[in-house]
């Protein structure tokens, strides 16, 4: 078995919910400006970025980066760690 889950009702599987699909449903129904939002995020993380850091932190958020990517985003007080050597994001 592929370890997927099934409704207990039918036994039909129940689907998976990619974050694209996620991500275009709040764009798109909800009318948030996803593009706004990235130039928003690289604004912030640009000098993190240039100097080789492993997050920034910026208006509440802490931006996780690995290299020149901006890979995830938490409130700023989560613990701190160092995500440079390629360890999961949360």
């Amino acid at each position: 078995m592929s370890g997927r889950r099934h409704m207990p009702e039918t036994g039909f599987i129940v689907p998976i919910v990619t974050d694209r699909a996620v991500l275009r449903f709040v764009e798109r129904f909800h009318g948030i400006d996803v593009e706004t939002m990235r130039l928003m995020i690289q604004r912030r993380c640009v000098d993190g970025v240039r100097y080789g850091a492993s997050a920034v932190i910026s208006d509440g958020a802490k931006f996780i980066l690995r290299g020149d990517t901006v890979v995830s985003c938490y409130p700023k007080h989560w613990p701190s760690r160092d995500y440079r050597e390629g360890g999961a994001d949360g």
